[in-house]
């Protein structure tokens, strides 16, 4: 009797072999394809599993600049706003030394200018800018950022006067209820700035008691040509601490947008070594995608030639 030998060549393990070929070439060209349409040399960091370390490092580092970019822009708005202020006081003391001049040419004011309700006005508008808040925060209060910094008294009541009669004594207590801490930010790594301005600098509080003065005394006065003498004399003192504290200000402002610009410049380039570490090469990539669907043919092609092989189709070749 004749037996026909139609069993085949190949065993288990040979079919196995060639199955996990093909699976293989499939996962690499899926894997081709993904870095083609994402641009990137893998999805995770098992993928640049020997740049996985130094790609943590810059990525937190890159958040840590964000972070000082995103509170630097606060402490900006809030110098711009400071500075905004110290404007607006310089605008006032040009007025108030107007309204000086007027009583000091001849010991009186022309109709209808009342110099009471000008220093009332006047100061409402510095309360007005020294009470500027921003983001809750009060900026001319020192740490006490919760707290409004003018609040100021009977604006009649006189300052306390020297033994002359005529000249007086600094009193920021009359109006101020911040503190004297200085505000800071930190602006970069190992970076502070001290960037606050309190309502009770010298400049702001010779503005307001020349605004007391003018209140509580009278043009009739005694002593009256002395006492605006002096007032116009504070309001001179007054510009020029103001414009000192402005251009402290500005230098400040000066050097928080120098760290700014050095933070964008240096995330720059921590961004573009993230670029390099995971940006897949597109002529790589097309060239492995080339390859590895030759390859996945050419197991195809074997694992048909393959699986219609039999023992008798063996035997006469």
């Amino acid at each position: 009797r004749v037996i026909k030998m139609v069993s085949r060549v190949t065993n288990l393990s040979s079919q196995k072999l060639i199955s996990s070929l093909i699976l293989k070439s499939q996962d690499r060209i899926n894997d081709a394809q993904v870095k083609l349409a994402t641009q990137q040399k893998s999805q995770n960091y098992l993928g640049i599993a020997e740049d996985s370390k130094r790609l943590v490092t810059v990525e937190s580092s890159v958040r840590r600049i964000e972070q000082f970019e995103q509170d630097n822009k606060f402490v900006k708005m809030r110098m711009q706003s400071m500075m905004h202020s110290m404007d607006g006081l310089s605008d006032i003391i040009s007025d108030v030394k107007g309204l000086l001049r007027e009583i000091l040419d001849d010991g009186n004011l022309p109709p209808g200018m009342d110099k009471d309700e000008i220093a009332e006005l006047k100061m409402d508008e510095i309360s007005m800018f020294l009470n500027t808040k921003i983001n809750g925060r009060f900026l001319f209060a020192g740490t006490k950022t919760d707290t409004k910094p003018i609040q100021e008294g009977n604006l009649a009541s006189a300052p306390t006067f020297n033994a002359d009669g005529v000249t007086t004594t600094a009193e920021p207590t009359f109006y101020y209820k911040g503190d004297d801490g200085q505000v800071k930010a930190r602006i970069d790594e190992g970076v502070t700035l001290e960037y606050g301005i309190n309502a009770n600098e010298s400049g702001f509080e010779k503005l307001i008691r020349s605004l007391r003065i003018i209140k509580s005394t009278s043009l009739t006065d005694a002593n009256a040509n002395g006492k605006f003498l002096h007032t116009l004399d504070l309001m001179n003192q007054a510009s020029d601490e103001i414009t000192a504290v402005e251009l402290k200000t500005g230098i400040r402002f000066k050097q928080l947008d120098n760290v700014n610009k050095n933070l964008e410049n240096t995330k720059a380039v921590l961004q573009g070594v993230v670029t390099d570490i995971e940006r897949a090469d597109t002529f790589e990539t097309v060239a492995e995608l080339n390859q590895v669907q030759t390859q996945l043919e050419a197991s195809y092609t074997t694992a048909v030639r393959v699986s219609s092989l039999t023992l008798a189709n063996f035997l006469r070749r």
